[in-house]
């Protein structure tokens, strides 16, 4: 199939982030008696091309995250488990699980806010992991976050579209009806985010004018999120990386959270120092 063509320099940050951290996981983990799992939640089809790439040979696409987690050499995933729910890209990453046969890869064509519960029920005492969860927009639902925190043996790296979220969360108004579900799904609950708006009066000449508003910009709206995430895992890294288009507009940040309490401390050192480096 043709590699999809989206992203850009944004894209291979955060895949690099991620490389290097699959990398410093399993090493730190290779001497210790665990099973260890690599889940890519929206897995995609396991390469891909930006806009730029336009001319590139297809030898030469770039390889997406099921690609990197494939190729950790250090301590090998025991398993690696790809979700994704379009038939044509599942089509892609079987093929990627068939040139790579001794792997213990396994392709899953599902939804990943049904998928990820059911791996979280089905793990062992000995059961470790790292879930990705790299939705395209707005897909992943809160609770499928708080399953993979209530397994403490997940370390998790979520792609939130910070984004979508204030397109839904007007400065001048309260959102639609339809928005606040999406946001109460999102978020676990309305009570977690509709607090960043406060009542405004503005006077008017027959009547005061009553509305809600909030402060413009993004880090109100990543607080409320780093906070649900705070309150659900064991630790969560200090500074999500926020990722910017080429207008310089932030479209997602990308937060880190351990579940382990014995792991979490350093887990949680080794997302900071990769977060918070300067590439």
């Amino acid at each position: 199939m043709t590699a999809p063509r989206f992203g850009g320099p944004w894209t291979q940050q955060k895949l690099e982030i991620l490389r290097r951290y699959l990398d410093a996981y399993t090493t730190a983990l290779k001497n210790q008696p665990f099973s260890l799992t690599y889940m890519d939640a929206f897995a995609g089809a396991g390469a891909y091309s930006t806009p730029d790439d336009e001319y590139r040979e297809f030898n030469e696409l770039r390889r997406g995250s099921t690609q990197l987690a494939i190729e950790v050499d250090d301590k090998p995933f025991d398993r690696l488990i790809f979700v994704e729910l379009v038939a044509e890209r599942v089509e892609s990453l079987r093929a990627m699980r068939d040139r790579n046969a001794d792997r213990g890869i396994v392709v899953v064509q599902g939804d990943a806010n049904e998928e990820i519960p059911a791996f979280c029920n089905s793990m062992n005492w000995d059961d470790r992991a790292v879930v990705f969860l790299d939705p395209f927009k707005t897909e992943v639902s809160w609770s499928t976050v708080a399953a993979i925190a209530e397994t403490q043996k997940i370390d998790c790296w979520i792609l939130f579209p910070i984004m979508a979220a204030a397109r839904m969360m007007p400065t001048d108004r309260e959102p639609t009806e339809a928005e606040k579900m999406i946001l109460d799904r999102m978020f676990g609950g309305r009570e977690h985010w509709f607090h960043v708006y406060q009542e405004q009066i503005q006077l008017g000449f027959f009547d005061d004018e009553h509305r809600m508003e909030r402060h413009r910009g993004i880090e109100q709206i990543a607080a409320c999120y780093k906070s649900r995430l705070e309150g659900a895992f064991e630790r969560v890294a200090r500074t999500p990386r926020t990722l910017n288009n080429s207008r310089n507009t932030p479209l997602f940040q990308l937060f880190f959270a351990a579940g382990n309490k014995r792991g979490a401390p350093i887990a949680v050192d080794i997302a900071d120092h990769i977060l918070l480096k300067d590439w």
